[in-house]
């Protein structure tokens, strides 16, 4: 048997999902993808929740969380930071297997939809990486504000502000992208 089989399963489910949806995949489907049988990826996960958990897990919220190289960023100068920062969503959409171009956000929408309804945790856990993330957000501007001894009366605020605005602008270019 194939040892790499059950990785390359959740690969090409990622792939099959963002392309296609969840709903949309079928177990033939990835069968296809993988050149083996249903039965052979039903062998690894018997069900479709439990592969979508495990894709989910493995694949989405790993390549939407916080990288090394946005670690990094904290530390440059603002502008520097603000230039190449990227959120959660623009990280994921950068990610994906197949580069989706200019309709990467729509597959973002679906599959993040579809999540919801294939596994329970799953808007606990989105709110979770939303939540690190702007706990990240609020410990740059901490330090940038402190550093160019500027005053802002909230800074909870601004840099929930900041994350919204940013999310605003991923929404805003990839829809307006030709």
């Amino acid at each position: 048997m194939d040892p790499n089989l059950r990785q390359r399963i959740i690969n090409e489910a990622y792939k099959l999902f963002i392309s296609k949806g969840i709903k949309h995949t079928s177990f033939c489907d990835i069968a296809v993808a993988v050149n083996k049988s249903k039965g052979a990826v039903m062998h690894y996960f018997p069900s479709k929740n439990q592969l979508v958990n495990t894709v989910i897990e493995n694949c989405f919220f790993p390549s939407s969380a916080l990288s090394p190289e946005m670690v990094l960023l904290a530390d440059k100068e603002w502008s520097e930071f603000i230039q190449n920062y990227k959120n959660p969503i623009e990280r994921a959409i950068h990610n994906f297997p197949d580069k989706q171009d200019k309709i990467g956000l729509l597959h973002y929408m679906q599959f993040i939809s579809s999540a919801n309804e294939y596994m329970s945790e799953f808007p606990q856990k989105y709110q979770e990486l939303l939540a690190e993330e702007q706990r990240f957000l609020f410990t740059v501007i901490s330090k940038t504000i402190t550093k160019h001894n500027l005053i802002v009366k909230d800074i909870q605020t601004f840099s929930r502000q900041s994350f919204e605005m940013s999310i605003g602008n991923t929404f805003l270019k990839l829809i307006s992208s030709k």
